[in-house]
Parts: C-alpha cells; sequence; structure tokens
C-alpha cells in the first residue's frame, strides 16, 4: 500500500478565518447585485441589470421585443 501524505503542520485558526472571510464576502456581494435597478437608456424607466426594458422594448442597443404586442396573460378553460 502507498502511504498518503499528511501535512507536516497544523493549519493555524486565521487562516481558516481569512479563507472564511473571503468565501462570506463573495457570497454576500453576490446575493447583493442580484436585484440592482438602472435605469434605462432609452426611456430612463427603472429595469433589472442584464434585462430587456419592459417599457421600450430595448436592450442595450438592440430593440428586442415590442412593447404594445404584450401579450395577455393565458386564461385556464374551464370545462
Amino acid at each position: 500500500m502507498s502511504k498518503k501524505p499528511v501535512p507536516s503542520k497544523k493549519q493555524c485558526p486565521s487562516s481558516t478565518g481569512s479563507r472564511h472571510g473571503a468565501f462570506v464576502r463573495a457570497k454576500r456581494k453576490k446575493i447583493q447585485n442580484q436585484l440592482v435597478l438602472d435605469d434605462c437608456k432609452k426611456c430612463g424607466a427603472k429595469k433589472r441589470r442584464h434585462f430587456v426594458c419592459k417599457e421600450c422594448g430595448w436592450y442595450g442597443d438592440k430593440r428586442v421585443m415590442d412593447p404594445s404586442k404584450k401579450s395577455a396573460p393565458r386564461q385556464e378553460i374551464e370545462a
């Protein structure tokens, strides 16, 4: 059987804490950036970052959808 490597010294608690702190900071930053509202460059309405503007239908420099042709909510057919 081959021998497995063993750490020569114990890891100090401050190294463990700093690694854990960096992980927590990264996760906290990711959560804070999820629901960021920006102003649309075309119409000035509030919209989510990296999403199409629901007011004018533009995403960056491209017209992606026509807001006047919004689909009506589907109604269930009663039997």
